[in-house]
Parts: C-alpha cells; sequence; structure tokens
C-alpha cells in the first residue's frame, strides 16, 4: 500500500502552450571557464565625418544690403600688448562655455522674481538648469546681468 501512495499519478492542472512557444535553435554551451566563440559577424567601422568650415553665405539680395561682416583683427593698445594680451578666435574657445538659451540672461534673472504660476518663472528655471549643467551661473553686477564660471 505504501508503494502505491509512492506512485502517484501525477495531474497536470494547466492546459499545455508549448505549440504556442518558438521552438529555438540549440546554441553551443559553454562551461563557466570557457571562453566564447566567436561568431564570424561582419564589422562595420564608423563611418568618418569630415567638417568643411565655409564662409556664411548671404543669399537673400533684400538682406544682403544691411549686413556687413567684419573680419578684422580687434585692436590692442599697445601697452597691453606688451603686457601679453593677445585675441583669441572664438573657434578655440571652450565649446562648454558657449550655451545658447531660450530667452536672455536679463529675462531669466526677472523671471526668477516672477511668481511660480507664471510661464516666464519656469523657463527662467529651465534655463537656470542648463547654465548650472555647463558650471555656469548668473549674477547682477552694477546692474548688468554676467554669466560667472563655477568650479
Amino acid at each position: 500500500m505504501s508503494d502505491d501512495l509512492n506512485k502517484k499519478k501525477i495531474i497536470k492542472s494547466f492546459t499545455p502552450i508549448d505549440y504556442l512557444i518558438p521552438k529555438k535553435k540549440s546554441q553551443p554551451s559553454y562551461s563557466k571557464e570557457g571562453e566564447p566563440i566567436e561568431v564570424a559577424v561582419e564589422k562595420i567601422s564608423p563611418q568618418e565625418i569630415e567638417i568643411i568650415e565655409t564662409e556664411p553665405v548671404i543669399e537673400d539680395a533684400e538682406v544682403g544690403e544691411y549686413l556687413k561682416s567684419n573680419r578684422k583683427e580687434p585692436r590692442i593698445h599697445p601697452d597691453l600688448r606688451k603686457a601679453g594680451l593677445k585675441t583669441i578666435e572664438p573657434s578655440t574657445a571652450d565649446p562648454k562655455y558657449n550655451v545658447a538659451l531660450p530667452i536672455s540672461d536679463e529675462r531669466v534673472m526677472q523671471g526668477l522674481s516672477s511668481p511660480v504660476t507664471t510661464s516666464l518663472r519656469w523657463l527662467a528655471e529651465v534655463a537656470l538648469f542648463m547654465l548650472k549643467q555647463a558650471h555656469l551661473n548668473l549674477k547682477e553686477i552694477h546692474g548688468k546681468v554676467v554669466r560667472i564660471i563655477q568650479r
């Protein structure tokens, strides 16, 4: 009788859905210490991007008569030049400090003091967040808003 109890018939309490599961192809098994076998896959090299610097072209003749390009080097006083002051090109400046905001810095400072329920306040908060990401902050000095680098 005890043998009969040990040999109980297993009753399935679910409907088999094996036919719904797609069969996977057998993959090689690896031991824990073994290294995986490299499968021959075409290695795609990233395409190189060539950056070509061009002069801005004024396409509209009506606008062209009002615009004037100035490519001259700024004049520096000779005493300052002797002290070691040199002009730098904007392209050599650190690009992380060139943050373009959706509104001017003055409007950001004005928006920070406006009520929380206004959209200007939220736009100013987003602009200040963008500046802080670039380690910059705004400060009003003698009535002018200036960007200050935070270290």
